[in-house]
């Protein structure tokens, strides 16, 4: 009988979470080894599924190294070298990769394993619960670790970087002690965070302001105030230790003592907090939200994409059919309020724009690019406005109702009084107004801190090409929402382009984008909607850029057109 409810357990634990457990799991005598090799196998599965550990922990490094490296080209320092400038980036790329690898896929996948009950289910079974947790984080560290070797194979194959044998060992130990103290951060978070939106907002919103103050991505010398805070956290120290265990013309054997001990450090404090904090149950819910059972209990940033009709809309509804803009007032409304609660929505598409402008902006040396036309401080500003029109118009907008649909929210919509074209207009309109904002606090920064000059008489117009990017970009991202099997397929792939674009539409790195990038960007409308914006507001004279209407424009009949034609309403099964 008890070998019997052994493996009912454990076979309802791999119904209800298929974690994967060997043949020998099912037996009476399951070894540990077996069972921790079984749970990593899973984890790693799982992690590769999702969309996090694809965009962040490859596709964001790799994109920083591959435009890196056509930016930067791959010249020798001199003449009479063999060593190629290659070799002195690829190791911040390889940092990120171990970054993004560790710390927000640790954070977010145990935060939503216990929000769906699933740490709190695993419990309950034979399977040791620090096995569970030793397969997630040892996934996620492989992952990192997979991500730091796959940056240096680029790197060697493409741009001939040289491995440096000799401080290999110390390479080896530093990087170990980074992923450790990543990870631990990460469970750190997952413990401190009540949902896993909140911790997967918090862990990345982190690792990119991190990743900006250490000198990994930006343009131009850190200051020293920057340089100092830095130096505290466990990033700028691993960043420092693995680009000279690269650098060829140093002599040693690569130890950085004091760099290990302040990553040391951190991973000792991260892992009390994460023991401290660590919680198996779920977050009881809030006074006066009601009670949730495990198997409803949503995120809270989920919840917020998937609510799609306002309450408001069905009392006019019952009070006699209000007319279509009064539908579709309440459906940007409760979008746009939607959208509010999504840390993820808010940090990229609002925080994210802001802060790299300022950061940029106070980095940036005073004589750089002075006779830059329009001004490098006001193309600067549009680029980051034109940055939050992309991600909110091919990624946000279109996840949004791609997870509606695959929900079946949008199928159940089609019977209520609500229009369909309501919905979708008030989504429109909501990210209108959110880019808008964006866009205003940018250049109010810009005009207020640095001293940005406007010829505010531009103003209607650079208002008015804002408006025709966004909803050009909203079309493409639609038309990959109508295209795509998936929501996690639609993020995916939406992240993809919008990444790499934006540095092709010299987005990022204002005059330093390669001619062929600038001539593949311009084929696209995020870099027209950027020029636009700065064309109308130089100061030396409003400037109507009509080859960016004309691409602008094109795109979005082209796209419309198609995702109007290819959008289904029902979840693909």
């Amino acid at each position: 009988m008890a070998t019997v409810t052994h493996r009912s357990a454990l076979t309802q634990l791999h119904l209800r979470h298929r974690p994967a457990p060997s043949r020998q799991a099912t037996g009476p005598h399951v070894g540990t080894a077996a069972l921790l090799r079984d749970q990593l196998t899973y984890a790693l599965r799982d992690l590769w599924r999702g969309r996090i550990a694809f965009i962040f922990t490859f596709l964001f490094p790799l994109t920083f190294l591959l435009v890196t490296g056509a930016m930067a080209g791959n010249e020798t320092i001199a003449p009479d070298s063999e060593i190629r400038i290659s070799q002195f980036f690829t190791p911040l790329a390889a940092v990120m990769g171990a970054l993004y690898g560790a710390f927000p896929t640790v954070a977010t996948s145990l935060a939503d394993a216990r929000e769906r009950g699933m740490l709190k289910r695993v419990r309950g079974t034979p399977l040791p619960g620090w096995v569970y947790l030793a397969g997630r984080i040892g996934a996620a560290a492989l992952m990192a670790l997979g991500a730091w070797t796959l940056m240096l194979l680029v790197g060697v194959v493409a741009y001939d970087v040289q491995i440096q044998w000799d401080t290999m060992p110390a390479t080896v130990v530093t990087v170990l002690l980074a992923v450790t103290a990543f990870a631990a951060a990460g469970v750190a978070v997952a413990g401190l965070a009540r949902s896993a939106a909140l911790a997967e907002a918090v862990a990345i919103a982190v690792a990119v302001v991190l990743s900006f103050l250490s000198g990994i991505m930006g343009i131009g010398d850190l200051p020293g105030w920057a340089d100092r805070i830095a130096g505290v956290f466990p990033i700028k120290p691993f960043a420092d230790a693995l680009s000279a265990q690269f650098d060829p013309l140093r002599t040693g054997t690569g130890w950085n003592f004091g760099a290990l001990a302040v990553i040391a450090a951190w991973a000792g404090g991260a892992g009390v907090v994460a023991v401290l904090t660590f919680r198996w149950d779920p977050a009881p819910a809030r006074r006066g939200t009601g009670t949730r059972g495990p198997g409803v209990r949503a995120r809270a940033g989920a919840a917020a994409r998937t609510s799609v009709v306002a309450p408001r809309a069905f009392d006019a509804v019952d009070a006699g059919r209000p007319g279509w803009l009064s539908v579709m007032g309440d459906q940007a409304r409760w979008a746009t309020s939607a959208a509010l609660r999504d840390l993820g929505w808010v940090f990229f598409a609002i925080a994210m724009p802001v802060a790299v402008f300022v950061f940029n902006a106070s980095v940036m040396p005073g004589d750089l690019l002075q006779d830059l036309t329009p001004p490098l401080m006001l193309q600067m500003a549009s680029g980051m406005a034109a940055w939050a029109a992309a991600i909110t118009g091919m990624v946000n907008v279109p996840e949004a109702v791609a997870r509606a649909r695959d929900k079946g929210i949008l199928k159940r919509l089609r019977g209520t009084p609500v229009p369909l074209t309501a919905y979708l207009v008030g989504r429109l309109v909501s990210a209108l107004g959110m880019v808008l904002v964006t866009g205003g606090l940018v250049l109010g920064v810009g005009v207020v801190w640095f001293t940005v000059e406007v010829a505010w008489r531009g103003l209607p117009l650079a208002v008015a090409m804002l408006v025709l990017g966004t909803v050009s970009l909203t079309a493409c991202g639609m038309l990959l929402a109508a295209v795509l099997p998936s929501v996690k397929a639609m993020s995916a792939v939406g992240l993809g382009i919008a990444l790499p674009l934006s540095f092709f539409s010299d987005v990022f790195a204002i005059g330093f984008v390669p001619e062929w990038m600038s001539t593949v960007g311009s084929f696209f409308p995020l870099k027209h909607l950027a020029n636009s914006v700065s064309f109308a507001l130089d100061p030396a004279g409003p400037t109507v850029s009509w080859l960016g209407i004309a691409v602008m424009t094109a795109w979005l009949v082209g796209a419309g057109l198609l995702a109007v034609r290819l959008f289904r309403w029902s979840p693909d099964r």
